[in-house]
């Protein structure tokens, strides 16, 4: 390893540093400060022949409107990180994050490094971006995979039995036998053409577009009780009333994946669905709650299975700005509840 002078490259990384840094002593008295907090802080106030106290610029180690000096870090000894608010140059109050620690025991120095927490949170919300786009692909592509199998092993298969059948009627003499394999084909085609139909239903039904979400669910539960003998209670107070597209789709996806983890989970086969439209503090909103006295859950374990079901639910109510809780518990069951604010659609 190469030698240098370390003093140089400390001092370089000081004063060209992007994060403040600044040494104080037990008082608070700013002993340097490097160009990055000088340009930050506001120092107008001070003289610069003389120490500067960093309680001129702290507001709290609290989001208050009085700074919360009680256990003030100057006090102490060990290494904290801490959020700090401080006074800039611009008269506001930004929030930091800081890092404070001791390294002059004996003359009682300490260093203290600051970092905006908004660049932090624009970072870490990059970052949540990122892990959300990768979730959703990753989502989607699985969804694209059990639809091609599906068709592939349903239909296809079924498709080519038939094909196969129809090539060999030219040869069969038979009529009473080629009205039975001709009977046979019609039940076969007439079960995929349902089976088709469920695939395209799953997708989009397009009842959500026609006619709105009443409807759609109504006969989306319908469709599951034939499927799965599982029963619905469904209520509602829409009377047919329709939404903004995208608010018809996001109730219709959340209450289609809530049930469908019910039907999986929860090991009953009634499941109540209540969507409502009632007032609050700020306009109309639409209620939904998924309710079932199952299994249920341990909140902190976390529902089974991938996971990916709820964190598409909240991510789907988050988009028309609504909010979704869950709640459950073992042997009492689970409910999910969300509020959308609305505008009912003029047709």
């Amino acid at each position: 390893m190469k030698t240098h002078d370390l003093t140089a490259l400390l001092e370089a990384m000081f004063h060209r540093s992007k994060e403040m840094i600044l040494f104080v002593d037990q008082k608070g008295e700013i002993i340097h400060l490097n160009a990055q907090a000088e340009k930050t802080l506001d120092l107008s106030d001070y003289d610069r022949d003389q120490f500067v106290n960093i309680c001129g610029h702290c507001l709290g180690m609290a989001d208050g409107d009085d700074p919360d000096c009680t256990n003030c870090f100057l006090m102490s000894r060990e290494k904290m990180t801490f959020q700090v608010y401080l006074r800039t140059r611009s008269g506001e109050k930004a929030a930091y994050i800081a890092n404070f620690q001791q390294i002059d025991p004996k003359n009682h120095i300490s260093v203290f490094t600051l970092n905006p927490l908004s660049e932090l949170m624009k970072q870490q919300e990059f970052e949540h971006q990122k892990l959300l786009t990768q979730r959703i692909i990753q989502a989607q592509e699985d969804e694209r995979k059990r639809i091609s199998r599906d068709l592939h092993d349903g239909v296809t298969q079924e498709l080519l039995n038939v094909l196969l059948e129809m090539r060999l009627y030219k040869y069969s003499t038979d009529r009473t036998e080629l009205d039975r394999k001709i009977k046979d084909s019609e039940e076969t085609l007439s079960h995929l053409l349902d089976y088709v139909r469920n695939i395209s239903v799953e997708l989009r039904p397009a009842s959500l577009d026609d006619l709105g979400i009443e409807a759609a669910l109504r006969t989306h539960f319908k469709w599951m009780q034939r499927q799965y003998g599982i029963l619905v209670d469904f209520r509602t107070n829409l009377n047919k009333k329709r939404y903004r597209a995208e608010v018809e789709t996001v109730v219709y996806r959340v209450i289609q994946e809530a049930v469908f983890n019910a039907v999986k989970y929860s090991g009953i086969d009634e499941i109540m669905v209540n969507l409502q439209e009632s007032a609050s503090h700020s306009g109309m909103q639409l209620y939904l709650e998924i309710k079932d006295e199952g299994a249920g859950f341990l909140m902190e374990d976390g529902p089974r299975g991938s996971g990916l079901g709820l964190f598409g639910m909240h991510e789907r109510i988050n988009s028309v700005d609504g909010v979704l809780n869950i709640n459950s518990e073992p042997g009492v069951g689970t409910k999910v509840e969300g509020y959308i604010p609305v505008e009912e659609r003029v047709l």
